[in-house]
């Protein structure tokens, strides 16, 4: 029963985030062939749609390649910053459009490369030196200020990738200026990802969510582990591997399962090979370690079973 009811929770929060009537979600569980067929068909659209944007986007930067050594700096700024903002533009005229919008994804993301390499080129035809932090800073707020200020009136999910991905590039180049330690700087970044991560997998925008996750917990664990090796607290990487294993099934991240199961097993590892390598008991360890990655693979099941698969 209980699984019955966070499951009807489920649908009643992506039918409040999609602002589904309750009459469209009946009919589409009614006429679920009609419903299966039409993804089917924008499934094979948006291949397309993909394959056609890989293709020409080869062909621009091969282009661009084989003619850059002949160009002028303001070609080059041209060819550069003004394909990313005319793909930019054309991504914002067909958004929303029924007929092109599967063409605004492909068109968005090229101009989130073409306009950030034209920026960092502008920059390097034309400045007189300094810092090269300073100019991916300026680089990361600029796109930070397009890709949110956009993101803010569509609301796309294709936006809201950007956006998180420029204000981590912000926060690293700020901090890195600052001369703040690195290992700091990720272990900040990565905690605000997951929480950035949680706040998406609760809306429209949970596609992307395990691919924050995953770069979030690991920026995490690796930070925390470089801070912690060597130092009478290095065993607290353990409980922080453990709480992510506990967080996963409050969130219902596989992604979050998956990487807290492999930083537990892979200290375990680690923590012996330091400690009982040269010792007479080491292959004692071995078959230790060996029932210890049994028993944590058996458990990391169960959890998936029970608190991720069943309330899916």
């Amino acid at each position: 029963m209980a699984n019955k009811q966070e499951a009807l929770q489920e649908i009643i929060t992506i039918a409040q985030n999609h602002r589904l009537s309750v009459d469209e979600v009946v009919a589409a569980m009614r006429d679920s062939q009609a419903i299966a067929v039409q993804q089917s068909h924008g499934i094979l659209s948006r291949m397309f749609g993909y394959i056609g944007s890989i293709l020409v986007f080869a062909g621009i930067c091969i282009l661009i390649g084989m003619q850059w050594d002949q160009l002028s700096s303001g070609e080059r700024v041209a060819i550069t910053l003004g394909s990313g903002f005319i793909a930019f533009l054309l991504g914002l005229a067909t958004m929303d459009h029924p007929k092109y919008d599967r063409a605004a994804t492909p068109f968005l993301l090229m101009a989130a490369l073409f306009q950030p390499t034209g920026i960092v080129v502008m920059l390097d035809e034309y400045s007189r030196g300094g810092d090269p932090l300073y100019g991916v800073l300026f680089m990361s707020i600029i796109m930070l200020i397009q890709q949110g200020a956009i993101f803010c009136y569509k609301q796309r999910t294709t936006l809201a990738f950007t956006t998180i991905f420029f204000g981590c590039s912000f926060f690293f180049t700020a901090m890195s200026l600052l001369e703040i330690d690195g290992n700091l700087i990720a272990l900040a970044v990565g905690t605000s990802l997951m929480c950035i991560s949680w706040a998406l997998s609760n809306s429209p925008h949970r596609a992307i969510a395990a691919f924050w996750y995953l770069i979030g917990s690991s920026l995490l664990l690796i930070s925390a582990f470089d801070l912690l090796q060597d130092s009478p607290f290095e065993v607290l990487y353990l409980g922080l591997s453990a709480t992510l294993i506990y967080i996963s099934t409050t969130t219902r991240s596989r992604v979050l399962l998956l990487i807290g199961t492999v930083s537990m097993l892979a200290y375990i590892s680690y923590f012996t090979y330091e400690h009982f390598s040269n010792t007479l008991g080491w292959p004692l360890v071995l078959i230790i370690c060996g029932i210890a990655f049994i028993a944590i693979g058996s458990v990391a099941m169960k959890i998936n079973n029970r608190y991720l698969r069943e309330s899916r």
